[in-house]
């Protein structure tokens, strides 16, 4: 694992000279649109199990905060200047990441809970 860290860190790097902070990218709508649906399919996903209230809500809780984060991050850093990073801003701030809190605290919150009692019953 760490020589994976090292060669993306090295990789990072070369890519923060090559890029030079521009770059033309194919596909955009197609990423943002696949990343918003996945979002709320983890959100769905999240909201089903916890209404089951099963410890499987944990890992999706988990990854749909992780990538909240994600579109908050990127939708920041991408935005233009102006209006688009203020709409981008307060998105992030008011909206994606307490949710991705709120998710983190519920996928470590519901590791507490208990297992199903026999194979095949939930709680």
């Amino acid at each position: 694992m760490l020589v994976i860290a090292v060669v993306l860190l090295a990789w990072t790097v070369v890519l923060g000279f090559l890029l030079d902070g521009q770059t033309q990218v194919h596909n955009w709508s197609v990423s943002w649109v696949g990343m918003d649906l996945l979002q709320a399919t983890g959100l769905v996903a999240t909201a089903i199990l916890l209404a089951r209230q099963v410890r499987t809500v944990s890992p999706v809780a988990a990854a749909t905060a992780a990538l909240l984060v994600l579109d908050a991050w990127f939708d920041v850093a991408t935005s233009e200047d102006g209006g688009a990073q203020y709409v981008a801003l307060g998105m992030a701030f008011l909206v994606e990441l307490p949710a991705a809190l709120w998710l983190a605290w519920l996928a470590a919150f519901s590791l507490d809970w208990e297992a199903p009692s026999s194979p095949g019953k939930e709680r």
